[in-house]
């Protein structure tokens, strides 16, 4: 025998109304783990605040300065210490007196029986350049010459100069070749001796 629709319609309420009531209390359930959640996060967050406040506070305080350094007393500069010595002086040497040597003795002379002579004829004055002529040019001229054992001259200096040139070599040339002279002897035999001779240039002798 079937049940009366009225009992179906009251125990589909009942089951709506328990369904409702499970409903709201999963909802009610839910907001209350949302809120503990929630409220236990804020504390998390309070509790971190509090750990990074306590972590800031906690820094390293800043080192102190190093002390100053200990004054340095400089050591006092060394003193240098001489030694005391006495030198001994030698005594001065001993004067000696030494005896002034004689003068050289003067060379000896040529003991000659005969004097050195000049052969008048050959005494001739030297012919004037021409060149020395146009240009006026005169003076004189001495010279030193040597005169070998046969009365020759194979040698002339000229010791003063006329002011040209040309008339001291024209005046050595003509007394070389010309002049002669009777040498002085030693104990008869003839010697070779030096002597000086001048010749005088004068333009009018030229002309």
């Amino acid at each position: 025998m079937e049940r009366p629709n009225h009992l179906h319609i009251e125990e589909k309420s009942a089951a709506s109304r328990a369904s409702s009531v499970a409903i709201v209390a999963a909802i009610h359930v839910v907001a209350i783990l949302g809120l503990v959640a929630a409220l236990n996060q804020g504390a998390i967050m309070e509790q971190l605040a509090d750990i990074k406040a306590t972590v800031e506070a906690e820094k390293t305080p800043p080192k102190a300065p190093p002390p100053p350094p200990p004054d340095l007393v400089k050591p006092p500069p060394p003193v240098a210490i001489v030694p005391d010595f006495t030198v001994a002086t030698a005594p001065p040497p001993a004067a000696v007196t030494t005896a002034p040597k004689p003068p050289p003795a003067p060379p000896k002379a040529v003991a000659s029986s005969d004097p050195l002579r000049p052969i008048a004829r050959t005494r001739t004055l030297p012919p004037y350049p021409p060149i020395s002529v146009r240009l006026n040019e005169s003076g004189t001229t001495l010279m030193e010459v040597h005169i070998t054992t046969e009365g020759n001259v194979d040698d002339c200096k000229v010791i003063t100069s006329s002011s040209s040139e040309r008339l001291d070599q024209a005046a050595c040339d003509h007394v070389k070749r010309v002049w002669r002279w009777q040498p002085p002897t030693n104990q008869g035999a003839p010697i070779a001796v030096s002597t000086r001779v001048s010749v005088k240039w004068d333009l009018k002798d030229a002309r």
